[in-house]
């Protein structure tokens, strides 16, 4: 049965990418591994968490562009997960809304002292609405066909699958995102430039360093669409705790690049740093572009809040499943 299982959710994963959609959020995976990979809802099967996400650019500038996210993400008995987030995303006059519910299912492959082996599926569904204010474009000086002959709102629903293995504290997945055609009216003039699924292969784990209080948790991606677009990132996270078991340090470093041509150009960059109290975990994240027209924009702060509760109670600034690990492996790999 299981067997029969995979090979369904295989089929229905490889079926459908060649449809076109609008490009998806996946600005944030970094934090909520979910929104990119719906296989990775309820990641960190011992905690619930929580997470909220603030993005400001260009302070003092009306209508200057602005994001906020909250997500939260629960285990459902022992091998379901669910992650939920929502969203307001706000650029000039156009402002889009979502809500996104993810599912995942887990099969224990293999068990032992030494070695833990998973596979998740997972599927995801995407409701947004998006709007324009056309009147404060339409400068009798330009014209756009596109502006002036779309609609002033929509609404648009999509879907999103993914699979995930898990080898003890290391993991590889695959996420394609947009498996339905266009159907938000906003879209839809014949002027609107065609849109594509998007195809994410990730890879990451956790380490932490012998001898040192000192963890680190690299990700990469590699993102492709039928338009040859593609894009890099990687990230590292880093963790230390401090001598009071209640306080912890944290930081982030991500670097994106694309591969669109032969060596590619370098995007961007963000740095992140931030402490963490007992179930709550506060930092602010400067990102930076690294071309000559990504730099014109200016540079982006965020603000992101997490918190957990864990099966075993703990309140320590550490994660109650890295001290367990800790524990059993001798100070040697860890699992947040």
């Amino acid at each position: 049965m299981r067997k029969i299982t995979v090979i369904l959710f295989l089929l229905f994963l490889f079926v459908k990418p060649c449809c076109s959609q609008k490009y998806y959020l996946t600005n944030q995976y970094v934090y909520d591994l979910f929104q990119m990979n719906p296989a990775a809802a309820a990641f960190h099967k011992n905690c619930v968490t929580a997470t909220g996400i603030f993005q400001k650019q260009w302070f003092g500038t009306d209508l200057a562009p602005t994001y906020q996210l909250f997500s939260f993400q629960i285990p459902v008995m022992q091998q379901l997960g669910s992650g939920t987030y929502v969203y307001n995303d706000r650029n000039g006059y156009y402002k889009e809304m979502g809500l996104h519910q993810a599912f995942s299912y887990e099969l224990q492959l293999k068990k032992s002292k030494r070695r833990a082996i998973t596979l998740s599926f997972g599927l995801a569904f995407t409701l947004e609405q998006s709007s324009l204010q056309i009147e404060e474009l339409m400068d009798p000086d330009y014209f756009d066909p596109v502006i002036s002959g779309s609609n002033e709102s929509g609404w648009g629903f999509n879907a999103s699958t993914g699979i995930l293995l898990k080898y003890n504290d290391y993991h590889i997945g695959l996420g394609v995102t947009n498996l339905l055609p266009q159907n938000n009216p906003m879209y839809t003039h014949e002027d609107e430039p065609k849109l594509t699924t998007d195809m994410h292969f990730h890879a990451g784990g956790s380490y932490k360093i012998p001898d040192r209080d000192f963890y680190i948790e690299p990700t990469f991606l590699y993102r492709r669409n039928m338009y040859v677009d593609s894009r890099m990132d990687a990230n590292l996270k880093l963790y230390m705790p401090t001598p009071d078991p209640d306080w912890a340090l944290w930081g982030l470093v991500s670097y994106r690049h694309t591969t669109e041509e032969k060596i590619g150009k370098s995007l961007g960059m963000a740095l992140t740093g931030g402490v963490v109290f007992k179930n709550v975990s506060v930092g602010l994240e400067y990102q930076f572009g690294l071309t000559k027209a990504r730099s014109a924009y200016g540079n982006t702060y965020q603000l992101v809040i997490n918190y957990r509760v864990c099966r075993d109670k703990s309140k320590s600034a550490i994660p109650c499943s890295i001290e367990r690990r800790n524990k059993r492996h001798n100070y040697k790999f860890l699992s947040y």
